[in-house]
């Protein structure tokens, strides 16, 4: 994503205000298998009914409220069956530290999706991490600021091609990774990426095929092989991103 685009989708995805993007029960709901579903709730202040979807957790229920999520929203607005997109969406508890944060999978389509993360702190943030998209792993770095996020998408050979998103959670910025191995770029769906895991010193270990180049003649041919892999190198910079 560039910057300039980055700088709009957080300015139209983070809330500034009072009210919370979400609010949540401890208690256990009646029926955690319960379909989440459309609540309507009359502001004290000035009488206007605000929307919120409601998700049944095992062990607590969420409500997202739809006004401060504008991309939720008019996605919702956009669908020809409300409920049914509702009821297409999962709720994925992370807990991070010291907080839990909440990742929405949402807008399906042939089992890619979006993913949106929300933040339930006083700065009620969200950030769009990925569209079209199927999420792989969701690592915590070893010093608990830093979560990867690794998405797959769909190809017309396998392995399907990747991407990894690293969210400074404490800054609440995307992390601008280097490929410290090759000169090539092998993210935002370029190649596929097998696995992905952090080092000590906050770096990550990619490991990739071992081809020449990610066209479906070469991936074909290695799928067909003993399927050697090679290893790739990335650092943070943390000083850059790309918000």
């Amino acid at each position: 994503m560039g910057k300039i685009f980055a700088l709009i989708l957080l300015f139209l995805l983070t809330a500034c205000t009072e009210e919370p993007v979400i609010t949540k029960s401890d208690s256990p709901p009646e029926d955690p298998d319960r379909e989440p579903e459309i609540i309507e709730e009359e502001n004290d202040d000035n009488e206007e009914v605000e929307e919120f979807i409601e998700f049944a957790l095992p062990e607590e229920e969420i409500m997202i409220n739809l006004k401060l999520v504008p991309i939720l929203d008019s996605y919702l607005q956009a669908a020809q069956n409300k409920q049914q997109a509702i009821e297409q969406m999962t709720l994925i508890p992370i807990h991070a530290a010291d907080k839990t944060l909440y990742l929405l999978e949402f807008s399906c389509q042939e089992a890619l999706c979006s993913y949106l993360l929300l933040d339930q702190t006083e700065e009620n943030r969200a950030y769009l991490m990925a569209d079209l998209a199927k999420l792989t792993q969701k690592t915590m770095a070893p010093d608990n600021t830093k979560m990867l996020f690794h998405f797959d998408r769909k190809h017309s050979s396998q392995p399907p091609l990747s991407d990894i998103v690293v969210m400074d959670l404490e800054q609440w910025e995307h992390v601008t990774l280097h490929n410290q191995t090759e000169n090539e770029v092998m993210l935002d769906y370029t190649w596929p990426i097998l696995t992905v895991e952090w080092n000590e010193d906050i770096s990550l270990t990619a490991t990739v095929p071992d081809i020449i180049e990610p066209s479906p003649d070469y991936l074909n041919q290695w799928e067909n092989t003993e399927k050697p892999t090679t290893e790739i190198e990335f650092t943070l910079n943390t000083a850059d991103s790309t918000e």
